[in-house]
């Protein structure tokens, strides 16, 4: 038996007989870690820094407050809390704090702080008194990929006294869970996961264009010959029943980890969901895509304007009118790119960007490109943060909580942050810790209090949030939330696509009174693999958190709707009782973007939720230069102009979103959600129609 396995069962053993108990469980084999076995010395006086979460009182009372000032009847209306007003509320017992610090203090930390809510202790504490504090082993751990990190292989371990004043530890346990990357091997949809034959890998259309990539039929062995293809493309809309065929089409080819991937460029048809098909010349083998195919035209600002009514040309004057985005996973933003994102949409470039944490701007990724640029192209001139939570490696889970603390005390917050990261809900405790999802809901709470807008991108698969663990789920077995979009608190955002197929009738055969809609106004249907896409747009009901009271009559309506359409799912597929989420959504097709030098198309709900930020900013800015206070927590006010004033929101009418991707591969569940008139689970109220709110968003 090793020391490891040994140690672990004296600790239990001694559990038992003192009574004391483990919290925050978060190590797990599968992730890939493994203890070191070149046992070289470890300095027991290296400082290591952790987190107790301590427990908060009156978390009822802060919600009452929260339902107040956010109540657009309520003669509170927008009076937010301070800092030390909700301290008053919701700060720890002094028995709570006294009982904590009288645990730690024997082990001389080296230096405990707490935030002004006096709700959460950062304590540095060398390694070994943390090893006698909490009954633990701090061993060096490699991952397979080399990374390096000094961790417990068990949780901390607390006097059982202490269980009912701490919510939970972070920092001791908390193994960095790098995310699964793409298997070239197995992102086919329409062939096996065999590394050999031709197989489709992706499909991506961009206006009168579209390019395949795909494994050669050669593969492995293509000795660097690669031979042309054609590539067939035929609209599936009976009304039309166009194809086009592109022939003798030189690929371009590279080799990873052994397995050739070639891409191909071919003519396709704008808007029209399309059957494709390639076919290998030499081999005459042809495969076809297993899903419709739909081609758009790149999006810009200046498109999401004239669509969304928001003047070209408006800029965001009140220098309170604040807004944030919010990176983890080592997403940085690159100030040069960020200019000349400026300079090409010929938006004003006279703005600096204020960072908070780190920020290299050498290494740009995709995602914080992503979402600066669309934030401030939405709502040009706005005062704009960058706050970067800081990751030991490119895939840590996203610390959310982390930020949220900082935030609820910060002295002038940013008054809209844009957050394009969460998780399945049913993943949050089991690699956070237990408690994280719970304290997480108090912390966005009392940025609601403090008149802050937290917008979450609804996550990019479907309804049952595939794609594997930690970040994902597998199978069809059940329906999954997404966290935190599943917070009472936040303002969910997920995804749509421009296109005048917009109504049902476009899709119906000639036989059911199909018409072509291709000379229509352009709409938007909700971004779905069955609609066209390669991903789909996230939505659903929580099974861990409860309808919020501010959309009760909608969830009810719809789950109405959908059971006269006959189109429900069965019942124990999801909890009609949970919170139904998105609250809205916004354009997440082919947004252009600059990210080092290079410019490229982007999808996600990851554009969506800089989008509306940049919308909501621009609210404010109007509300603020008319001396009313910024929206704050805007879900209880929005979804009471949908009722009184309904054409305030764009409503899409198509889509659903019973698919998602698993390992890149799209995989759909017999059962999903379907978009209907009104609220539903596949765009919630719909997309705002800023020619409406901003001439009315004074009134409130």
């Amino acid at each position: 038996m090793n020391k490891i396995n040994l140690f672990i069962i004296l600790t239990i053993l001694i559990n038992c007989y003192f009574g004391i108990n483990q919290v925050n469980g978060k190590f797990h084999q599968e992730l890939g870690w493994k203890q070191s076995l070149t046992r070289e010395f470890i300095d027991p006086n290296t400082p290591i820094t952790f987190r107790i979460y301590v427990k908060q009182q009156n978390f009822e009372q802060l919600k009452i407050k929260v339902r107040d000032v956010s109540d657009p009847h309520s003669n509170n209306y927008g009076n937010y809390l301070s800092v030390d007003e909700i301290t008053s509320i919701i700060s720890p017992s002094k028995e709570s704090l006294t009982l904590i610090e009288k645990w730690i203090q024997p082990f001389n930390p080296i230096e405990i702080e707490y935030n002004d809510n006096q709700d959460c202790m950062f304590i540095t504490m060398s390694k070994q008194n943390i090893e006698k504090l909490m009954n633990i082993k701090i061993f060096k751990f490699i991952h397979q990929n080399g990374k390096i990190i000094l961790r417990s292989p068990i949780d901390p371990i607390i006097p059982s006294n202490l269980l009912k004043h701490i919510d939970l530890i972070t920092g001791i346990s908390h193994f960095p869970v790098y995310k699964l990357k793409n298997k070239i091997n197995s992102l086919s949809s329409s062939s096996s996961s065999s590394s050999e034959g031709l197989q489709i890998i992706s499909i991506k259309g961009t206006g009168e264009f579209l390019t395949v990539e795909y494994q050669p039929s050669c593969s492995p062995n293509c000795n660097g010959k690669y031979f042309p293809m054609d590539v067939t493309v035929k609209a599936l809309n009976q009304v039309i029943n166009n194809t086009i065929t592109t022939s003798n089409v030189a690929p371009s080819c590279t080799v990873t980890d052994g397995v050739p991937v070639c891409k191909v460029s071919a003519n396709s048809f704008v808007y029209q969901p399309s059957e494709v098909s390639i076919t290998d010349t030499v081999s005459n083998q042809v495969l076809t895509w297993d899903h419709p195919i739909v081609s758009l035209p790149i999006v810009l600002p200046q498109t999401i304007k004239q669509y969304y009514g928001i003047p070209n040309h408006y800029q965001v004057s009140h220098p309170n009118a604040t807004q944030c985005v919010v990176e983890f996973e080592q997403q940085y933003y690159s100030p040069t790119d960020l200019e000349q994102f400026f300079n090409s949409m010929g938006l004003p470039t006279n703005v600096s960007v204020n960072v908070i944490g780190y920020n290299d701007e050498t290494n740009p990724g995709v995602e914080a490109s992503l979402d600066i640029q669309y934030l401030m192209g939405v709502a040009p001139n706005a005062q704009t943060t960058f706050w970067s939570i800081y990751a030991n490696t490119s895939a840590e889970i996203d610390d959310i909580l982390q930020w949220a603390v900082a935030i609820s005390t910060h002295p002038n917050p940013p008054l809209v942050n844009s957050l394009s990261y969460g998780m399945t809900e049913g993943n949050v405790d089991t690699y956070l810790g237990n408690g994280y999802m719970a304290r997480s809901e108090v912390e966005f709470a009392k940025l609601a209090a403090r008149g802050l807008t937290v917008v979450i991108a609804s996550g990019d698969s479907g309804a049952y949030d595939l794609g594997g663990p930690p970040m994902g789920a597998n199978g069809c077995e059940n329906a999954r939330g997404d966290w935190p979009s599943n917070s009472e608190y936040v303002s969910a955002v997920g995804s749509i696509y421009f296109t005048p197929y917009s109504a049902p009738i476009c899709y119906d055969s000639v036989s059911s009174g199909g018409v072509n809609c291709q000379s229509l106004p352009i709409g938007e249907v909700g971004v779905s693999i069955d609609y066209g896409t390669m991903w789909t747009s996230g939505g659903g009901f929580s099974n861990f958190t409860e309808t919020a009271y501010y959309q009760k009559d909608f969830v009810n309506e719809y789950l109405n709707k959908l059971k006269e359409l006959d189109v429900s799912p069965p019942s124990n597929l999801f909890n009609s009782n949970g919170r139904a989420y998105p609250d809205f959504s916004t354009v997440g097709k082919n947004l252009y973007v600059i990210n080092g030098g290079e410019w490229l198309s982007v999808d996600g709900t990851s554009a969506s939720a800089p989008i509306f930020a940049g919308m909501i900013t621009i609210l404010n800015d109007i509300r603020l230069n008319k001396g009313l206070p910024q929206l704050g927590f805007l879900n209880p006010l929005f979804y009471q102009i949908a009722r009184t004033n309904p054409e305030a929101f764009y409503d899409v009418v198509v889509g659903n979103n019973r698919c998602g991707l698993s390992d890149s591969t799209p995989v759909c569940c017999d059962f999903g959600y379907t978009a209907t008139t009104g609220f539903d689970t596949v765009s919630g109220l719909g997309r705002p129609d800023m020619s409406v709110l901003m001439e009315i968003i004074d009134q409130y």
